[in-house]
């Protein structure tokens, strides 16, 4: 600049970029400097904040004056390289961009993105390489010089790194500047870049010409068709399909390929006429040119021409790009069919497709190509349905890499646990709801564990009892009359209730919600089903009430397995083959799927049922919660509701409730107080609002109140306090209830229901605990011996003196309970199997009769 001591100290990540240097950027309100360098004696501009980066003590400089950077517009100044130092001059500008150039290149712009988090506060710009830079210079008129080729080497333009790879130049060019006395500081700067996936090597950034779908001007048109479409997860649609669609840009479509899908444009290749020609068919390019292309590939298509139809002097020659694939992968729905000119009925009565499903990353890929041509072409969406899934990684948390070997070969992990179990594992996560999951083995045996083996069990053992009783079902058992016992009735009824929410989630196409109720039904017949009614398939005989049993357990595991057929389809297909009848299909993949049957329906039941399961659920909390285990008796369970259909319910099936929790006596009570005492806190962050300064007094009168105006609030009553002669009225949202169990007694509350264990264990509830963990322990040695369920045996049993105890105050059950013919107490047993009983040991031993 002035006086040839005066720089602009600009900065680049990018050294070989600087041949092509055609301008500088400042940031229109960053304070810039010019300072003097007092040990060079040379003067410099840039950034006021970045002083502190290049001059470890302030002696070293004096600022000379201070400007914004919206003052240097258009300043000039000298380029580093005498490459393309004729375009100072518009007119040589002019005459290489064909443009109005009204100021020519080597001047200072500005830009919002200029920053002074690093370098100078002063950007170094290559139009032609870089997407920002290009915006910088876009209307000036400057050219964008790219001196390189197709392999990314210098050409002859840059004489002296003719031929040298771009990124292998940096070195040479620091090197150069430093000579030359133009390279103030040279530093590692740790960022980003992008390399290609498969090799490693750095890509190079470079303006290239571009065929463009014209999208920005139809935004409306995009959006319209966005709003009718479904999407899995929901908040794609507006989220980040919505926002791209919004602000979408010009779509480029072209590629500088050998290989592709050769874009139908013909130009005239007279330098005065230019004309372009988009050719629409076969047969229009053999009107045009008397040639029928029977090959539509590259290196066939490009050797047709005609004349020019316009200046009829030029020859038309088809333009040398491709198709971007993402614009064919868009074509699919009409390509695949070869619309409109074949199956133009077919086609247009199968459009829009009813669904399909990709990954996130194709908001911006297959997704926006299919919407875009769709949307243009026929306003509309080119499918109703959308089932985006995340990415799966790694148990590490990165992506799964064959290089790494991070992650279980998925043939291994077939063979190991299964297809069924890692569809389940998939199905049922985040993934189909576009986020990411980490994939572990662990993960998948959790499956198995929780899922699978349960359902398997309760598939085995109906068959096993059906096989013992000789029982072979119909599946009209049900047809004319539904079934008298409870149990059944509700089984039947959750079935459907099961089919009815299935189908529901699969219309709308979410396959995790799918997949909650049928698994949510596997804890349904396992852990409440069989388990109430195991004494209705172990008696003997089969009167009407066992082959009702046996009725309501093959119904409902014959429409689970229709149900689940397309998450599980391996395992299904397994049970399908033995539940199967003669009037089914020989494969449950064939069978058409089930159709929801309000007439097995009972929803009072289920009501009923649930209530009940809420009460246990509650009382097993309270055992595990305080370590009490369930083969251990006790005293009683104390319930309470406010409401009174509960109420009903639970006394009805007192006899249940007292089974499932090991209870002797289930006890009603009126108020809950009669279970606890109540202490009442305010709520802070409601009334705090309402009362300001009075919050503390209010405070201090909540804390007064009795056990009566407690229960009067959680009942809904009304109740008010005076505070400051303000009136307050309290409810369960103002207020925060602690309870405070009697003693012996622990207590849980949901909702409207409060259940309290009497937790105190006499002797005699100890020692028939005793005798459940002897029971227990015969049973599982009883199948770890190979015995089947039916086989009698003769029980001999020791222990010491409290365990003898109990043995003889419970010896019939435990003879009933195990099969055994005989059971007798031994002073000791040799060679037999033990059985824990809290902090003491039964021995014992059996044969099998």
């Amino acid at each position: 600049m002035a006086n040839g001591k005066t720089y602009f100290l600009a900065w680049t990540t990018t050294p070989w970029t600087l041949p092509s240097n055609l301008g500088l950027c400042m940031g229109p309100d960053i304070d810039y400097v010019k300072i003097l360098d007092k040990e060079s004696g040379d003067y410099y501009i840039f950034a006021e904040a970045r002083l502190s980066a290049y001059y470890k003590s302030e002696d070293a400089y004096e600022i000379i004056w201070r400007h914004k950077g919206k003052d240097f517009i258009d300043a000039e100044y000298e380029p580093l390289f005498p490459y393309f130092s004729q375009l100072k001059d518009p007119k040589a500008c002019e005459e290489m961009s064909g443009q109005k150039c009204p100021k020519g290149a080597f001047r200072m712009f500005n830009a919002a993105y200029v920053s002074t988090e690093d370098g100078t506060g002063i950007v170094h710009i290559a139009p032609a390489f870089g997407e920002e830079d290009h915006k910088v210079f876009a209307g000036s008129g400057v050219p964008e010089v790219e001196p390189i080729d197709a392999e990314c080497k210098f050409t002859k333009e840059v004489s002296d790194y003719q031929g040298l790879f771009v990124k292998d130049a940096d070195k040479e060019i620091m090197k150069r500047l430093k000579e030359e006395g133009k390279l103030v500081k040279r530093d590692s700067i740790v960022h980003s870049y992008p390399h290609c996936w498969r090799c490693g090597s750095p890509l190079i950034y470079r303006g290239i010409g571009s065929w463009f779908v014209k999208v920005a001007d139809y935004h409306d048109v995009l959006l319209r068709a966005n709003s009718k479409i479904n999407w899995q997860p929901n908040h794609i649609k507006e989220g980040r399909f919505g926002k791209w669609l919004a602000g979408a840009r010009d779509w480029a479509v072209s590629r500088n390929r050998y290989w592709g899908n050769p874009i139908p444009i013909w130009r005239c290749d007279d330098p005065d006429c230019k004309h372009t020609l988009c050719v629409g068919s076969r047969q229009e390019l053999k009107d045009l040119s008397g040639t029928y292309p029977d090959d539509l590939h590259k290196q066939f298509v490009d050797k047709i021409t005609f004349k020019c139809p316009k200046c009829g002097k030029g020859t038309m020659r088809r333009i040398p790009e491709v198709f971007d694939c993402w614009f064919e992968s868009g074509s699919m729905p009409y390509a695949q069919v070869h619309y409109p000119f074949e199956n133009k009925e077919k086609f247009e009565a199968n459009f829009p497709a009813k669904f399909i499903s990709e990954g996130l990353d194709q908001t911006r890929g297959w997704f926006y190509t299919l919407t875009v041509l769709a949307a243009q072409l026929f306003d509309k969406p080119a499918f109703e349905n959308c089932i985006v899934s995340g990415i799966v990684l790694a148990s590490d948390g990165r992506k799964m890499s064959k290089s790494l070997r991070n992650y279980t070969d998925p043939a291994e992990a077939i063979d190991k646990f299964g297809a069924d179990a890692i569809r389940l594992f998939l199905m049922h996560s985040a993934v189909v709801k576009a986020d990411e999951i980490r994939y572990s083995d662990d993960s998948v045996r959790d499956i198995i564990k929780s899922i699978i083996l349960p359902l398997w069990n309760s598939y085995s053992f109906f068959v096993q009892y059906a096989n013992i009783d000789g029982i072979t079902c119909t599946g009209h058992e049900f047809d004319s009359k539904l079934p008298d016992n409870p149990l059944d009735r509700w089984i039947l009824s959750v079935a459907q209730k099961m089919v009815k929410d299935v189908t529901e989630a699969l219309d709308n196409y979410d396959l995790s919600a799918a997949i909650d109720p049928w698994l949510s039904f596997i804890d349904q017949i396992n852990n409440w089903y069989i388990r109430r009614n195991r004494r209705r398939f172990w008696k003997s005989g089969s009167d009407n009430d066992k082959l009702e049993a046996y009725g309501a357990l093959y119904s409902a595991l014959k429409t689970f397995t229709l149900t689940a057929s397309p998450f599980i389809p391996f395992l299904t297909e397994t049970m399908w083959l033995n539940l199967r009848t003669d009037e089914d299909k020989e494969s449950v993949h064939l069978m058409d799927y089930p159709v929801y049957d309000e007439r097995f329906r009972d929803e009072q039941l289920e009501f009923q049922m649930a209530t009940v399961q809420q009460a246990v659920s509650m009382g097993r909390s309270l055992r595990n919660q305080f370590n009490i285990k369930n083969r251990q008796p006790l005293a009683s369970v104390a319930l309470v509701t406010r409401n009174p259909d509960e109420k009903k319910v639970l006394q009805d099936m007192e006899d249940t409730i007292a089974e499932e929790l090991n209870v002797k006596k289930v006890i009603f009570h009126e108020r809950e107080d009669e279970l606890v005492e109540y202490k009442a806190k305010a709520n802070f962050r409601v009334l705090g609002k309402q009362l300001g300064p009075k919050m503390k007094l209010a405070a201090a009168e909540i804390e007064k109140l009795s056990n009566e105006q407690i229960a009067a609030i959680l009942d809904g009553q009304k109740l008010s306090i005076s505070v400051q002669d303000q009136d307050v009225d309290l409810s369960s949202e103002n207020v925060i209830v602690e309870r405070f169990e009697k003693e012996d007694l622990k207590v849980i509350n949901e909702g409207t229901l409060t259940v309290g264990l009497d937790t105190k264990i006499s002797d005699d509830l100890k020692r028939e605990g005793y005798a459940r963990d002897l029971v227990r322990g015969i049973q599982n040695s009883r199948k770890e011996s190979g015995l089947e369920i039916t086989d009698r045996i003769k029980l001999s049993v020791s222990g010491d003196d409290e365990l003898k105890a109990a043995f003889e105050q419970f010896k019939d059950f435990v003879a009933g309970e195990t099969l055994s013919v005989s059971a007798e107490w031994v002073a000791s047993v040799q060679c037999g199997f033990t059985a824990d009983a809290e902090d003491r040991t039964w021995s014992f031993k059996f044969e099998k009769v």
